[in-house]
């Protein structure tokens, strides 16, 4: 979702600056010519501190620009790498939907089968709300109360589902973005593939693009700090959040040569068919702005071509990916700005 808030008026006067800069110069630029006007924007906006993080841009499947720039940790001293990972935020839930989508592939499950055929200990709305509910966000269940637990684990999670009596409202009639949803789809297919929900991805999704700088792993804050990028704020404090969180679900990290991998298996389909992409991204009909799927925001025109946009952020880390038939944009932040949609939009002028 695009948002404005006042600490982008200087990240957008430093962005009038560049394009004011670059306006006389060649509208048909050469792969050179396009590496320094990238260069020219991110090193402006490092040193003014409005970006702190990992892009890599690609246009027809080749990687054109890819730098670092900044810090993986608050000590202003760790520089950061392309092997460093991040939290990418709601990016995340594109892997459970994946795995939905196998499932639905092999015919082991439909999308209109209701959430208690596979979770049979919850509640009796259970029954009304099925999986197309859970990824398109419209089954009634509430957001994820963080505060509520010092420790944050699979099991308090799912008892608090279990102790609710009733839904926000009835599942299909409205919208509501949530983190429980993509948890329920993991455990669905824990129930289905009789697997730990990590286990299958790593088998089914992980190996197959050999993803191998990705990792769940076990606890936030992070205990194990090796070739990660740690989240902190503008005057480079770390994220220390007043609680614990257990669930591998939501620590779901990567490295920016590993998400453009995933992209490319999604949009090449070596994950899933063309089909059941589009039936897993679409957006509910339903009178509401600022909608989105478990793929973000993902739209295919007359021509049958794929335009994939999606944004995360958990605490100081923001993310955003950007594909079309043409061009691939990725940014990964470990120090946000509220701005990476702009510079998504910026990149895709700088480079069409």
């Amino acid at each position: 979702m695009k948002f404005f808030s006042i600490k982008l008026i200087p990240f957008l006067i430093a962005i009038s600056i560049f394009q004011y800069s670059f306006s006389q110069i060649n509208n048909n630029p050469t792969e050179k010519e396009l590496q320094i006007r990238l260069d020219s924007l991110f090193e402006n906006l490092s040193s003014k501190g409005m970006f702190n993080g990992n892009i890599l841009v690609a246009k027809n499947d080749n990687i054109i620009y890819q730098r670092e720039f900044g810090f993986a940790r608050g000590d202003f001293k760790t520089k950061l790498e392309s092997t460093d990972r991040f939290n990418i935020g709601s990016i995340y839930k594109e892997i459970p939907a994946i795995s939905i989508l196998q499932l639905m592939e092999k015919g082991k499950i439909n999308l209109s089968d209701p959430l208690n055929k596979y979770l049979n200990d919850l509640p009796d709305w259970s029954n009304q709300i099925t999986i197309l509910n859970l990824l398109q966000y419209t089954s009634g269940l509430p957001k994820v109360n963080w505060m509520k637990h010092k420790s944050i684990n699979d099991t308090v999670l799912y008892d608090d589902i279990k102790c609710l009596e009733n839904l926000s409202f009835s599942p299909g009639s409205s919208y509501l973005y949530t983190n429980n949803s993509p948890f329920l789809l993991s455990k669905i297919v824990e129930k289905i593939s009789k697997k730990a929900f990590v286990q299958y991805v790593k088998q089914n999704i992980l190996d197959k693009l050999n993803l191998n700088q990705t990792r769940y792993s076990l606890s936030f804050p992070y205990k194990d700090f090796d070739s990660i990028a740690v989240a902190f704020n503008e005057n480079y404090l770390e994220d220390s959040p007043p609680f614990t969180i257990e669930t591998p679900l939501f620590l779901y990290t990567t490295t920016i040569n590993d998400q453009i991998k995933l992209l490319n298996g999604i949009h090449n389909l070596t994950l899933i068919s063309k089909k059941s992409l589009i039936l897993g991204s679409k957006i509910p009909v339903l009178d509401l702005k600022n909608l989105e799927s478990s793929f973000g925001n993902l739209k295919v025109d007359k021509e049958g071509n794929i335009e994939h946009f999606h944004h995360g952020s958990s605490g100081n880390y923001e993310s955003t990916i950007y594909k079309n038939k043409d061009i691939t944009i990725i940014l990964m932040t470990n120090r946000k700005n509220e701005n990476l949609h702009f510079l998504n939009e910026e990149i895709i002028k700088i480079i069409k």
